[in-house]
């Protein structure tokens, strides 16, 4: 490869890559680093979400300057099929994971001395097959030590292995919906089969899948559309099926994926089937959190073992065992993917084991959408030409999404869709007696903006019979009283145009509860209305940024409606209503402690349903019309 320097065959290490496949030992194989033929085992398969342990043994000739020291990497790469890794232009910086030798550092003179290991992993099955390569310390440079045939790591069962299975909700409170992800199998019949847990498998019935992906052409620019190992990469083919005429508040058994290709079929999987929205619904139960990631923070390099995520997930995990959980929502900056293709397949491996038993939901935040445009006449998922950059600024003139503007998030997640209602960007959906309401603060929310006006439809057009609760949503918070040491929050304007214009809509259709992230925090306001604390009626506003982002140092100015502040501390809110007049909230750490537990209750005043009028039907049509970009293109 022009202008890079590779080590000659005097530095020689020898790899024993170890497998480990649910604490089983599989197979040993040995490595070296040097010119290796396709017969001396330089492969390995792991599970997904498996590890290797990599061991090396220095020869003699390793001995004094040149010996593995405290610099020296392992770097993990994820070609996309048939790329040869050691002519890639790009080998110094396309690496999805570098695991540094300090990490087992031992000796004197920061020189290894004898034999060392190191786990490499998790690694994610993304279709293809990964490679390891060892980078030398020269001095103040690091310089690849390549063979003729790097070695190769199998994951998974291949590209036909159904991943990343995430239930949701949609407007039919009898069905469920699954969505998975493999290679394309569209011509071998994906289905999802279920059945009632109490029948027999044998009669489960069928339903066909429809599929769908994305290109680097959708993207709007930046290194979301640069074709690489670490940026844009196949994303699979994404399936969703729908589970019809499902019993209420009943445990279904189910898979999904193909039975005729090997390694189709998922595992089978359960969830409870949505409570009903009219007549006696019972209470809902929702845990909501923000800001997540997916390795370490959502920042690529960072210690796995230090994430938060896996012990918010199985938080959630240990709330549904003791008390079914309907609802799993997160307020935007999912996974922090940044234009990196492979990070939202780590994201999904991360949600799986939850997100197949608990539906799950999604706002946009800035870190998914938000983008500075540099194509021109290029449409972004929620139908724009150009994103919205409002005259006050603050924190949205920034590629928070590195140009991904929304179409990973658009195209992964299928939400419930109603007249009007736009992708992921803004929707709502009935739970039992809860309206849930998902707004886009990245996009205009100005009276007579198409999202403002479909919001007041949406919220006019409430049962409060049936749904005495109505919960908003969004990324971004209108009420925090976060303190920076430099004494500035960029996210300022955003709360004063917000409860400019969303305040009173609240308090004219009495919204119970916003729910917001984008702080990396965990405040709860009183009850308000019209600006003052109230004993009953207004609105609780929430921010709950603590799904495993990195946290920020901060501390709290005091402000009349703050009724708790918790910072550096992971978890989730859960809203249970208890009644169709009260309604418990809770924050609940990863420990299970319960650190904040409030009551919230009704005012006298509850409004009633307000039919349409002739207006507002003439309206609701011309919110169906501007949603024609998504129903053309970004439904299945």
């Amino acid at each position: 490869m022009k202008g890079t320097m590779f080590l000659d065959s005097k530095f020689y290490l020898l790899f024993c890559v170890v497998v480990f496949h649910c604490c089983l030992l599989d197979f040993t194989s040995s490595y070296s680093l040097s010119a290796v033929s396709a017969g001396q085992g330089n492969t390995a398969t792991v599970a997904n979400g498996g590890n290797l342990t990599v061991s090396w043994h220095l020869s003699s000739v390793l001995d004094g300057p040149y010996g593995v020291n405290a610099k020296d990497e392992v770097r993990v790469y994820c070609f996309p099929s048939g790329t040869n890794i050691i002519r890639s232009s790009t080998l110094a910086s396309d690496h999805i994971d570098q695991w540094n030798i300090a990490q087992v550092l031992s000796g004197s003179n920061n020189v290894l001395t004898s034999n060392g290991t190191m786990s490499i992993g998790p690694f994610v099955n993304m279709r293809v097959p990964c490679q390891l390569l060892f980078w030398k310390s020269l001095g103040t440079r690091l310089v690849p030590y390549p063979p003729d045939n790097p070695f190769q790591v199998y994951v998974g069962g291949g590209a036909a292995e159904p991943l990343q299975g995430h239930l949701s909700l949609t407007s039919d409170p009898t069905e469920m919906q699954i969505t998975w992800v493999s290679g394309d199998v569209s011509d071998h019949n994906p289905a999802v089969w279920y059945v009632m847990a109490s029948q027999p498998d044998s009669s489960a019935v069928m339903e066909q899948a429809g599929a769908t992906t994305y290109a680097a052409g959708d993207m709007c620019g930046d290194k979301a559309s640069q074709v690489a190992g670490r940026y844009f990469r196949d994303p699979g083919t994404i399936y969703t099926a729908r589970m019809h005429s499902l019993a209420p508040s009943t445990r279904y058994n189910y898979w999904y994926g193909t039975e005729n290709v090997t390694n189709g079929l998922s595992p089978p999987y359960w969830f409870i089937s949505p409570k009903p929205t009219t007549g006696n619904t019972g209470a809902a139960r929702i845990v909501a959190t923000g800001d997540m990631g997916a390795w370490g923070g959502g920042y690529p390099f960072s210690p796995v073992s230090q994430s938060p995520v896996p012990r918010v997930i199985s938080g959630v995990s240990t709330l549904n065992a003791a008390k079914t959980v309907d609802l799993f929502a997160v307020y935007g900056d999912l996974s922090y993917a940044g234009g990196k293709g492979y990070v939202w397949e780590r994201y999904f491996y991360r949600m799986q084991p939850l997100a197949t038993i608990v539906p799950f939901h999604v706002a946009v935040g800035n870190h998914e959408y938000d983008y500075k445009p540099v194509l021109v006449d290029h449409k972004d998922a929620s139908g724009l030409t150009r994103p919205y950059f409002p005259a006050w600024g603050g924190s949205f003139n920034h590629s928070s999404s590195y140009g991904e503007c929304g179409v990973p998030t658009a195209k992964r997640f299928f939400m419930p869709q109603s007249p009007g209602s736009n992708s992921v960007f803004w929707y709502s959906h009935n739970v039992a007696n809860v309206h849930m309401v998902y707004i886009s603060t990245e996009h205009d929310l100005s009276p007579g903006s198409v999202q403002a006006r479909w919001l007041e439809q949406d919220l006019r057009s409430v049962d409060r019979a049936a749904q005495p609760w109505i919960v908003v949503g969004g990324h971004r918070a209108l009420y925090n009283n976060v303190k920076y040491a430099s004494g500035v929050d960029p996210d300022l304007p955003f709360q004063n145009y917000g409860r400019q214009y969303l305040n009173p809509l609240f308090t004219q259709y009495g919204v119970n509860l916003y729910i917001s992230g984008h702080y990396h925090n965990y405040v709860r306001t009183c009850q308000l209305l019209n600006g003052a604390c109230v004993s009953k009626g207004g609105t609780v506003y929430i921010t709950v940024g603590t799904g495993g982002a990195d946290q920020e140092p901060s501390t709290t100015s005091t402000q009349s409606w703050s009724r708790k502040y918790i910072t550096n501390t992971y978890g989730v809110m859960t809203l249970e209503t208890t009644s169709s007049a009260s309604a418990l909230l809770k924050f609940v750490d990863t420990t299970g402690r319960v650190l904040d537990s409030t009551t919230i209750t009704h005012g006298t005043n509850l409004p009633p349903r307000m039919y349409p009028t002739v207006t507002s039907c003439v309206e609701q049509a011309l919110l169906a019309i501007s949603a024609q970009h998504y129903q053309e293109n970004w439904v299945l």
